[in-house]
């Protein structure tokens, strides 16, 4: 499914991102978000009018780069109700605005529909499962607003065209309010799983806990593991093996999927395997044991 706002752009002009795990900004490594607060006037000054009290409180909002907030080229920003996020482009380079892995985008609109590209890019062309929304100005020196509307929540965005090579290749949100909320609801967390080595020692990333919330999965490592030694991870199905992608939450990998066989491998020759096993689900392990080994 695509949306135009201005002209077909072809898929290919966006560059195409490293092919690696998603280990992106974890919850409790969020940026700080800019808090939004209109002071009252003092004493003896007028009250400001309307517009420009609006202008006061979008300057409030704006949420901008910063350097403590990159993946790579990835700008991450905390998401919040109300805010909005800039993103500097140029006509010379197309932008990528990426939504939360599983978020489905409804509507897209754009406050300049003549000298802007929005548009959104089909399934295949998804990146970690997210839905990609294109930006690119058709000028310099404009400045327009676009807000995405999903099946989770509203972004507001700034959009700011400039000259030059400087650009943000891609923007994405981290979501710790919610995250929390997810992780405080434990009536609602399943712990049901079966942790083994099935091939060499065990090792000393052995997973400690497997847990899902019926949405996602997370798997926690030990306290000592350094993020360079944790291994992959992989479903297993009745076709084989599949490379998942996942997220590092300290010592947490979080998966957006629930999954009833899993292994994590590490090692070329000869892997140390450790298969995650969800209760109640014979069948999948059936089919693990004939066809999912490497």
């Amino acid at each position: 499914m695509m949306r135009f706002l201005f002209a077909s752009l072809s898929l290919a002009l966006l560059l195409s991102p490293p092919t690696v795990m998603a280990q992106e900004v974890s919850a409790d490594q969020c940026p700080a978000l800019s808090a939004a607060v209109l002071e009252a006037p003092r004493r003896g000054r007028r009250e400001p009018t309307p517009a420009e009290l609006l202008a006061l409180a979008n300057e409030a909002a704006r949420q901008r780069p910063e350097t403590t907030s990159f993946t790579q080229a990835r700008q991450i920003y905390t998401y919040a109700p109300g805010a909005i996020y800039e993103l500097y482009t140029s006509p010379s380079f197309i932008s990528a605005i990426l939504l939360e892995p599983g978020e489905t985008l409804g509507d897209v609109a754009a406050g300049d529909t003549s000298r802007w590209m929005v548009q959104e890019t089909s399934a295949e062309a998804e990146i970690d499962g997210r839905t990609i929304v294109l930006v690119k100005p058709q000028t310099t020196g404009l400045r327009t607003n676009i807000v995405l509307v999903t099946d989770r929540r509203t972004y507001t965005i700034e959009a700011i065209a400039q000259a030059g090579s400087a650009y943000s290749a891609q923007i994405a949100w981290c979501y710790p309010a919610e995250e929390e909320a997810r992780m405080a609801s434990v009536d609602q967390l399943h712990f049901g799983y079966r942790v083994r080595t099935v091939r060499g020692g065990r090792p000393n990333w052995m997973p400690t806990r497997v847990f899902d919330d019926g949405r996602r999965t997370w798997i926690e490592m030990p306290e000592a593991v350094a993020s360079s030694d944790l291994p992959p991870l992989f479903v297993i199905t009745g076709e084989g093996a599949e490379l998942v992608n996942y997220r590092v939450q300290g010592q947490r990998y979080m998966v957006d999927r629930i999954f009833d066989v899993a292994e994590l491998r590490l090692g070329t020759r000869a892997p140390a395997i450790v298969r995650i096993e969800r209760e109640g689900a014979p069948t999948q392990r059936r089919r693990a044991r004939l066809g999912g080994r490497p």
